[in-house]
């Protein structure tokens, strides 16, 4: 669904405007209305999918997936562009749905349900504790104050844990819950991407691992380096092999080389193995089953509508 004047994404979704559209004292401006409008625009499909009955949005967030120090290491600030993702806070859960660099859908989102929080804290850096002993960072976030704001008025201490204890994700197909290292939803058997082959694609193919994994412009780099190494290693190795000199230095410059390229490898694995457990569907395009209880349709009011009508908000 392309979705071109942003007015129709407050007719589309349930948004609780006055809230969502509100700066951190609960005044509504249209600057704050016309950004919230533009995170949700290209979410409006999977949130109509995913929304509970009666559910409504509170607030839509942008900001970067949490990563591990080893991926920040590795890649320095190109981890937050790699990572980018939508947040969005309803007045059930924390929504997570991970995005490319330009915040588009990667058809992957996983929950957060209240309970399972133990505590919370941050602004640009939103830290969150489970109850299961996890704690993930969500980094750069937009909006990070007034979230953390809304979650402290929403979440009582008194609440006890689900089943799960931390954040989960969710089939884009059927909405069941995924068990953690399984790569086949358990209700509709669509299949996700599997670490087994993210390894095998990062060893023999050039990129292969974030091709893999739908990382096309870091794949087209990491091939290029990986192409760059295998003939430097060649040249000099066959070149100490094809002098009669048999000079030492050109065998210790091709063993350079070659562990570098070794290294590279070790680090696309671990990359392409870590960037599977955002649950990536092998098929591009599937059909979504409708959930049992589809989200309400209600009527929701707009605050920056001068004379106050409502409009119909539907999943």
């Amino acid at each position: 669904m392309k979705i071109k004047n942003l007015e129709d994404v407050f007719r589309y979704l349930p948004i609780r405007g006055e809230t969502a559209f509100a700066n951190a004292r609960g005044k509504f401006q249209e600057k704050i209305k016309k950004q919230q409008l533009k995170y949700l625009r290209d979410h409006v499909e999977d949130l109509q999918h995913v929304l509970e009955a009666g559910e409504e949005i509170l607030l839509a967030a942008r900001g970067a997936s949490p990563f591990t120090a080893v991926e920040q290491l590795t890649t320095g600030l190109l981890m937050h562009h790699i990572k980018k993702c939508i947040i969005v806070l309803t007045d059930r859960r924390i929504l997570h749905f991970p995005s490319n660099y330009r915040f588009k859908p990667r058809d992957s989102v996983a929950q957060i349900r209240f309970q399972d929080l133990e505590s919370f804290k941050g602004k640009r850096r939103v830290t969150l504790r489970y109850k299961n002993g996890q704690k993930e960072v969500f980094s750069q976030i937009k909006n990070g104050k007034r979230f953390v704001q809304l979650l402290k008025e929403l979440i009582t201490t008194s609440s006890t844990s689900s089943q799960h204890g931390g954040r989960q994700h969710l089939c884009p197909r059927c909405v069941a819950p995924l068990a953690k290292d399984r790569f086949t939803c358990p209700r509709c058997r669509l299949e996700f991407k599997e670490p087994g082959a993210a390894s095998l694609y990062s060893i023999f193919i050039p990129g292969g691992g974030y091709f893999y994994t739908r990382h096309p412009w870091i794949g087209f780099g990491d091939a290029i380096t990986e192409l760059v190494l295998i003939l430097y290693t060649l040249v000099f190795i066959l070149q100490y092999f094809m002098s009669s000199e048999r000079d030492t230095a050109l065998l210790l410059v091709g063993l350079l080389f070659g562990a570098t390229l070794v290294v590279e490898k070790m680090i696309t694995v671990y990359h392409a193995r870590h960037f599977i457990k955002e649950y990536i569907p092998v098929e591009k395009k599937f059909n979504r089953i409708p959930q049992p209880s589809p989200a309400s349709r209600t009527g929701i009011k707009d605050p920056g509508n001068a004379v106050g009508e409502e409009r119909a908000t539907f999943s």
